[in-house]
């Protein structure tokens, strides 16, 4: 009984992260003007693209998408950057996908200890970014190079400095990320904050990054 009532709790747990890619999510940011905005993170299909049929000349053609799909229902990447991160970064930090993501942003609205941040620098963060993710760059956590940025991020994420160390008794739970699954920025994120004894249970990384992000077609928002 116990294991029908758990299978039964999970897969609605499962439908209600997966309704809100239908749904979408709201979240606010703040622009360069100080200005609150809103924003609905929904992806949304192009009419002309719903008629796209399903086939492997369709979807993988010679230049894996046929010359007959429309232009707006493709999506260009560059393939090969960086170096491809294993799926689990490590065993105690959940690797997140876009339906969590979404979850993560819809329940962050409400609880200020759950942070959704982008670990790229401010030049790759003001071009564009996740709609509702605050800007931590991986270099501002490097205590030895940069050690006032540092102590800043460390505010921002809950830590106290003291005479003894480290305090993460408020540490927030963090959902970390940067340019895709060849990017080395939330990774190098997630091993000095864990170098400093940050606990691993409140960190997530969406390892897709913003190349996952924007291939399935959901939005971008720029803060400049």
């Amino acid at each position: 009984m116990k294991k029908i009532i758990i299978s039964s709790l999970l897969a609605s747990l499962f439908l209600c992260a997966n309704d809100l890619q239908s749904i979408g999510v709201n979240a606010t940011y703040t622009d360069s003007n100080d200005e609150e905005k809103n924003i609905l993170i929904k992806r949304e299909t192009p009419k002309n693209c719903k008629t796209v049929k399903f086939s492997a000349k369709n979807i993988l053609g010679g230049n894996l998408v046929n010359e007959n799909v429309p232009e707006n229902c493709k999506t260009t990447v560059i393939k090969y950057l960086g170096k491809i991160s294993p799926i689990k970064f490590s065993p105690n930090i959940e690797t997140y996908g876009e339906v969590e993501v979404l979850d993560f942003i819809d329940k962050a609205k409400d609880n200020e200890n759950m942070l959704l941040v982008d670990s790229r620098t401010v030049d790759w963060f003001l071009n564009q970014t996740i709609p509702s993710a605050v800007n931590l760059p991986f270099i501002h956590l490097n205590k030895g190079q940069y050690p006032d940025d540092f102590l800043d991020a460390l505010d921002i994420i809950g830590v106290e400095v003291t005479k003894d160390g480290y305090d993460f008794s408020n540490a927030k739970e963090l959902l970390l990320f940067c340019n895709g699954v060849w990017c080395g920025q939330s990774p190098l994120s997630m091993k000095n904050l864990i170098a400093i004894g940050y606990p691993e249970e409140k960190l997530k990384w969406y390892r897709g990054g913003i190349q996952s992000w924007l291939t399935l077609g959901l939005p971008t928002i720029k803060p400049n």
